[in-house]
């Protein structure tokens, strides 16, 4: 009797530490969780950017990003200071039908709205550590469009993914993500270039709640092979306020 009921309590066991495997996430679960639920239609935010160089000297500037996503994520950004880049502005417009997004960039001295496409969406973005294709991870919604992901450990606290990416104009080879589970927000990106070097690294600090969103109040983008970084501080926000569409588009750039 006594290896029957062991028979069957081992059955179940087995049976039980199955199910629990099947049930847990991929690195894709993961990454479309974090954008479940940052479920944000738009946002209106102003930041404050610090820019060092790799003598220590810093750089203030000041801008606003308002973005909205309903059908597709559209975002434009317009520098407010100081006065060598007021009124610079930048636009995306996700195209999700063919897995890419539009591009465009104002420069006030020069008066026209020019196009980025291709390599050059890892250009630096105003001479910001963050690339072009980098300002899509603030806010960290939009890691499952240009990225799939394998869980490299996992605690009671956080997973460890290693995230490759899908678009071909991203110029990292891999990264490692640090991802909280309380927030399931990234407190740490590493990104390797093509030769498996550290090329870069995004954190996040002090993420608290905002009307009742995970948000960082200070994010660092680091270059460690050029010694430079960026620092952003978030100074106000607001969330799922009336954004008027017609505000993204390239002619609305040059309103400034």
């Amino acid at each position: 009797m006594k290896k029957i009921i062991s028979l069957t309590t081992l059955i179940v066991l087995i049976f039980s530490l199955t199910v629990v495997a099947s049930a847990k996430m991929t690195g894709d679960d993961v990454l479309n969780k974090m954008e479940e639920v940052r479920d944000v239609q738009t946002t209106q935010m102003e930041l404050k950017l610090e820019l060092y160089d790799s003598s220590g000297s810093k750089r203030v500037r000041t801008l606003r990003n308002i973005s909205k996503k309903i059908e597709r994520k559209k975002a434009l950004s317009r520098f407010l200071s100081p006065s060598d880049v007021e009124g610079t502005g930048f636009l995306s417009i996700d195209k999700p039908e063919i897995d890419d997004e539009d591009m465009y960039l104002y420069l006030p001295a020069l008066g026209s709205v020019r196009k980025i496409s291709g390599s050059q969406k890892n250009g630096s973005f105003v001479g910001t550590d963050f690339s072009y294709n980098d300002l899509s991870l603030i806010g960290a919604e939009n890691y499952n469009d240009d990225y799939k992901a394998i869980v490299l450990e996992e605690n009671e606290q956080e997973y460890t993914l290693k995230i490759i990416p899908t678009d071909e104009d991203i110029d990292y080879k891999y990264g490692k993500l640090i991802l909280s589970k309380k927030t399931w927000y990234p407190t740490k990106v590493e990104f390797y270039d093509s030769r498996d070097k550290l090329q870069k690294i995004l954190t996040n600090y002090n993420v608290k709640q905002i009307q009742g969103y995970w948000t960082p109040q200070k994010v660092i983008m680091e270059d460690v092979q050029k010694g430079t970084k960026t620092i952003l501080y978030l100074e106000s926000v607001v969330y799922n306020d009336k954004v008027n569409d017609r505000i993204f588009s390239p002619r609305y750039l040059r309103r400034y």
